[in-house]
């Protein structure tokens, strides 16, 4: 089955940018940890169909750094997207508020989560990002 390379909930926005050689996944709300997990395998069976490993994760509406979401993300469903990817290195474009950028340094509990998402020892590359351009740059300029 072809999935649409356009796709819009009341939850989230998925896009692949063929011109781009990436797709977009905005996230419009919090959302819970069963709402993050169907919009990543969305996300992941569009990426499969179009072997596309470059990623805009824009999470600039999601409120809050949501814990669990943070550890599933890393802890599971990045490493299965990097192994159902290659031998295609994964590129996440993170898009970030202010808002949770500063809970980085004030929220203790969070923090050590979203470092290790984040670290460079990760089996994918990710980079934070505040606009949008900054984000499609980073990762126009990434291998494919």
């Amino acid at each position: 089955m072809q999935l649409p390379h356009t796709l819009s909930t009341p939850d989230y926005q998925l896009q692949y940018r063929p011109d781009l050689q990436l797709l977009i996944l905005r996230w419009l709300r919090p959302l819970s940890l069963p709402d993050m997990q169907a919009s990543c395998r969305q996300l992941l069976a569009l990426a499969l169909e179009c072997q596309c490993a470059h990623w805009l994760l824009d999470g600039r509406r999601e409120g809050p750094i949501n814990l669990p979401v943070t550890q599933w993300l890393t802890e599971e469903f990045f490493p299965e997207a990097v192994r159902s990817l290659a031998p295609h290195p994964l590129f996440l474009a993170a898009l970030r508020s202010p808002a949770r950028l500063q809970q980085l340094s004030s929220d203790t509990t969070v923090a050590p989560a979203v470092h290790r998402a984040l670290a460079p020892e990760q089996p994918y590359h990710t980079a934070v990002f505040l606009t949008e351009a900054e984000a499609l740059a980073w990762l126009t300029a990434q291998p494919h």
